[in-house]
């Protein structure tokens, strides 16, 4: 796989920020907000986009590596890949731009396709992301399968099984993240000095601590309730964080759901250390 790339020619003093984590739910677009505190990036192609590239590239070198001849391939290159950085960083002047995916398909790709720019992996406790992907289930639809889940649910056994298959699936395309700089979403609520400072080196930013931590605070957040509360409508909207709002401890669950959660992603929670 090595050489067969045309790596793109380093656009000077600008650089691309690929986002990635390994599900929906992560918290990604409040962790983008944070980073924008020390970058003052722009979401390609809005705000709350998921470009889903590294996805994309994984399927393209995956149709790429059929091809008998070699002429063939750098034809394909020529296509699609040769000045695709140059093509990125043209769509705004600012010096960062950041492209999100909720998947870490491709992520192995990114840092050898893009060796100049930054590659962060957002990684959150697979049990509070399970739960939260519970909370936004649809299950007003009548159908047998949301009969199934209304049933399965309280009981424990389909949120059991669901966070199971779901872990599976993370932990078979499960990357290398030697070559990515690892942000835990945790880290990021908590405001962790050392992940700041980490953030701060990275970006060079001049804020102080306390100026970034301020910042964080005046965050507002996504309506994650937006299936319960506004029937899927303004998905996207914010809204200040209330005094009893905690990411970190979702409520209304039963002892019995998270209990089933914890057991179905166990295998994940171990591979990202968080038993």
């Amino acid at each position: 796989m090595e050489g067969d790339r045309e790596h793109n020619i380093k656009t000077v003093d600008q650089e691309i920020i690929f986002f990635n984590s390994y599900l929906p739910r992560t918290g990604h677009n409040f962790a983008a907000e944070v980073i924008k505190i020390f970058s003052e990036h722009e979401v390609l192609a809005h705000n709350r986009s998921e470009t889903r590239i590294s996805t994309i590239l994984d399927s393209y070198y995956e149709i790429r590596a059929r091809n008998f001849y070699e002429s063939d391939r750098k034809f394909l290159d020529t296509l699609f890949i040769n000045d695709l950085r140059k093509k990125i960083l043209d769509q705004s002047p600012r010096k960062y731009i950041m492209i999100k995916d909720t998947s870490f398909k491709g992520v192995e790709l990114m840092p050898e396709i893009f060796p100049d720019d930054l590659h962060f992996i957002l990684i959150r406790d697979p049990k509070s992301v399970f739960l939260s992907l519970l909370k936004g289930m649809n299950l007003k639809k009548r159908s047998l399968r949301n009969k199934v889940k209304r049933f399965g649910i309280p009981a424990g056994l389909y949120p059991y099984f669901y966070s199971k298959k779901i872990s599976s699936q993370v932990l078979k395309k499960f990357p290398d993240l030697r070559a990515h700089t690892i942000i835990r979403y945790e880290d990021l609520v908590r405001k962790d000095e050392k992940t700041l400072l980490l953030l701060k080196e990275k970006f060079a930013t001049k804020k102080n601590l306390e100026q970034i931590k301020k910042e964080i605070d005046d965050i507002q957040v996504i309506n994650t309730s937006f299936f319960e509360e506004t029937g899927a409508k303004n998905i996207w909207d914010r809204k200040p964080k209330t005094s009893t709002f905690n990411p970190l401890k979702r409520k209304k669950f039963s002892f019995t759901i998270v209990k089933a959660v914890e057991l179905g992603s166990r295998e994940l929670r171990r591979k990202l250390n968080y038993i």
